[in-house]
């Protein structure tokens, strides 16, 4: 087994393969109150993977090493800090096993003992997505076309559909009752959170509320 990490054209190879390496994998899972029902589990989807491993870098080519010529332990320690501290995005490697992923550094702690100058640390990587932007080309060039062929007045006039939250509402059934579908409820959420910091941080909603129904 080696364990890589770095990019195409900068990587570094550990000398000391740790004993073990965790991935932690879990899902994200809302729950929301239906009526009648009671509380539901909603599934957002996979949250983001984490790698944590811990092992040293040797200060003197000890028999055990993976391989030899490797650099000093504090290299390895400032080259790992500069990819951290400049937020890049990584692969690392595990060989002999399925462990091949984009991440970012999350956590790096390093701690010297025992007087030899070898260096012992603390690996924590996490998950790295890529955002992809949809493609605008298409709706730029609708919008354009709408602007040649409908009345300015009813470009100004037109309107964003709402919702005013009575006693009794939940994002569930409304999402239900504008969409046919109430597991669509993150649309709504998303398009009012920043409006109603209550719907950041969870699902709540409350009398009076005038929600965008995007």
């Amino acid at each position: 087994m080696e364990i890589y990490l770095g990019t195409d054209n900068d990587k570094i190879r550990f000398p000391i393969v740790p004993s073990s390496i965790g991935v932690n994998r879990s899902n994200n899972i809302d729950t929301q109150a239906v009526i009648k029902l009671g509380e539901v589990p909603i599934f957002n989807g996979t949250s983001l993977k984490t790698i944590e491993f811990t092992s040293f870098f040797p200060n003197q080519e000890y028999n055990f090493c993976d391989y030899t010529g490797f650099m000093k332990p504090y290299e390895f320690s400032e080259k790992i800090q500069k990819w951290m501290y400049e937020g890049k995005p990584l692969r690392v490697i595990v060989t002999d096993s399925p462990t091949n992923m984009q991440c970012l550094i999350q956590q790096f702690d390093t701690v010297e003992q025992d007087g030899t100058r070898d260096l012992y640390f603390t690996l924590n990587l996490l998950e790295y997505r890529p955002i992809e932007v949809s493609n605008l080309n298409n709706s730029s060039s609708s919008s354009s076309s709408d602007n040649l062929t409908r009345p300015s007045e009813e470009i100004t006039n037109n309107t964003q559909k709402t919702h005013k939250v009575v006693k009794g509402d939940c994002l569930w059934d409304i999402a239900q009752k504008y969409y046919g579908k109430g597991s669509l409820y993150p649309k709504i959420k998303e398009a009012n959170k920043s409006k109603y910091p209550s719907l950041a941080k969870n699902n709540i909603i409350y009398s009076g509320m005038e929600l965008i129904i995007p």
